[in-house]
């Protein structure tokens, strides 16, 4: 176009001012478009790199999803264990409140649950823990304590939850109240015992230390047949001293 221009120009005299302008103007369009051009090439390069980047990082991704999905186990830990399963225990009890707790917008409340817990629970003892101290007659034991080893079924039922709270009427006497707003607060705070009642089943419950009492001879039996002795052989002593050694290192 700029070629024809000037041909006109030459051609025809009277039109070379407006050539010119053409030719200038033709000019300047020309370096604005080759500026756009390589702008957006700059930014095709950029997107191709980014692209690649972003395809080595999912090949990277689906190799480890293959790997972990061809995996059979995830072994993060080994720990030496010595634990001797001697009862399971089929039992439940029911933890109950009926006082006043603080809710997280500090609002004090009266509460009132009833939880049942349902527990099939294996217990034993850690011979790790065990110390034995020979004597002539047999032997003693030191640190004998049952503990749960594991649960086969552990279901909890809140068998009541009630919040109230405490209103004050302009006229009329003090009284408690529950509504539908405050069964947020009821979810919450049953959340929360129930967790902390799930800590205390797990490191055995008071509830079950009646039945550890009820259990400790026959606990004594079973363990003294896992070493081999009688009855009359062992003896079950509280406190213990440098004469008591690990299972391992016995004779």
């Amino acid at each position: 176009m700029a070629c024809v221009a000037i041909a006109l120009a030459i051609i025809f005299n009277e039109f070379l001012a407006y050539s010119a302008i053409f030719v200038g103007a033709m000019i300047v369009f020309y370096g604005l478009y080759s500026a756009f051009l390589k702008t957006k090439d700059a930014e095709i390069d950029s997107l191709k790199e980014s692209l690649e980047r972003e395809e080595e990082e999912l090949e990277k991704v689906k190799y480890e999803n293959e790997e972990l999905r061809s995996r059979k186990f995830n072994l993060s830990s080994v720990r030496q264990i010595l634990d001797v399963g001697l009862f399971e225990i089929d039992t439940n009890f029911t933890r109950t409140w009926n006082e006043e707790l603080l809710t997280e917008e500090g609002k004090t409340v009266q509460f009132i649950g009833a939880l049942k817990v349902d527990i099939v629970a294996k217990y034993g003892v850690d011979l790790q823990e065990l110390r034995i101290k020979q004597t002539s007659n047999g032997i003693e034991l030191a640190n004998l304590n049952l503990k749960s080893l594991s649960f086969s079924d552990l279901n909890y039922n809140w068998i009541i939850a009630e919040v109230l709270e405490h209103k004050k009427p302009y006229i009329g006497s003090s009284h408690r109240r529950t509504n539908t707003v405050l069964d947020l607060e009821a979810n919450k705070i049953k959340e929360r015992l129930q967790q902390k009642t799930h800590e205390e089943v797990k490191n055995g419950p008071e509830e079950m230390t009646a039945l550890t009492e009820v259990l400790k001879n026959q606990m004594l039996h079973s363990v003294a047949a896992v070493l081999g002795y009688e009855d009359h052989q062992v003896k079950l002593v509280d406190a213990l001293d440098s004469n008591f050694k690990k299972l391992d290192q016995l004779p």
